[in-house]
């Protein structure tokens, strides 16, 4: 497993703000006890590198996949145990979270909660000087009614409303699965933005990037790294779990800084 490191100058931010972002992990009834806890230490040894003062870990999505049981959902829920004591942690969802049973959904988040997690279900909370949202993307936007990836309803800044209203307070970090709709996020008005959903194009190919989207595209636009449009920046992480090939698992480590800049309090620029 890798690390990433980022930094990124933010307007509005007043003093400097550390993001360890994770994505993408896949808990699953496929991955057995011994390789969930392999997994959880690479990524908790990680974290206990870069945690510092007024850091989050945000989660951006596919914690758990849609083929669970119950074993793998209780070393999700250990893991976010573990994790929540480096740092306060924020999760949104993904595609295979909402495609578990409602009911099933609503029972893990409110264990997870019950743990100090905090889950950003088209929700916003103001964190350390900044507002963070957690868009969940209606499942029309990864397959349609028939199970397939024709006509996928299209990302629009009117969705983003209809989800979590308008963004008016700044700085706003977006916490949104898929990186597809990284026009709508910046017209939406987002500061930074974080997604995962493309697992970093799952075979990277050298001075072409990612090859293939989970909605079977080939070459999506957004992969891995950072990203700009206008004012807004966006981060997607390759994620860690599902096949890849030259395409390691990343955690990745973001420093956001006001204006001013410069090294302050353990923070850096590349």
């Amino acid at each position: 497993m890798t690390n990433r490191r980022e930094c990124i100058i933010l307007n509005g931010l007043e003093k400097p703000f550390r993001i360890l972002h994770i994505s993408d992990i896949h808990f699953s009834r496929n991955t057995t006890h011994e390789e969930n806890i392999s997994c959880m230490n690479e990524i908790l040894h990680q974290v206990k590198l870069f945690t510092s003062s007024n850091c989050v870990i945000a989660i951006t999505g596919d914690l758990l996949s849609r083929k669970i049981n119950s074993d793998s959902v209780h070393d999700a829920l250990i893991f976010l145990n573990k994790l929540r004591k480096f740092a306060p942690v924020v999760y949104s969802f993904g595609n295979h979270e909402m495609d578990l049973p409602v009911k099933f959904r609503e029972k893990f988040s409110r264990t997870a909660e019950h743990s100090g997690i905090m889950i950003l279900d088209n929700q916003t909370i103001f964190l350390n000087g900044v507002n963070i949202t957690g868009l969940t993307l209606p499942q029309t936007v990864y397959k349609n009614q028939a199970g397939n990836y024709f006509q996928l309803e299209k990302i629009t800044p009117a969705l983003l409303e209809t989800c979590v209203g308008k963004c008016t307070e700044h700085p706003c970090i977006l916490l949104a699965h898929s990186p597809i709709g990284f026009p709508a996020y910046a017209e939406w008005n987002a500061d930074f933005v974080l997604s995962g959903h493309v697992h970093g194009g799952m075979i990277r190919l050298p001075k072409i990037g990612g090859l293939f989207s989970p909605e079977r595209k080939f070459f999506p636009e957004y992969t891995k790294g950072i990203y700009k449009i206008k004012n807004c920046y966006m981060n997607v992480s390759a994620g860690i779990g599902k096949f890849r090939l030259n395409n390691p698992p990343e955690i990745v480590c973001i420093d956001l800084l006001p204006k001013e800049g410069g090294k302050k309090n353990g923070f850096f620029i590349s």
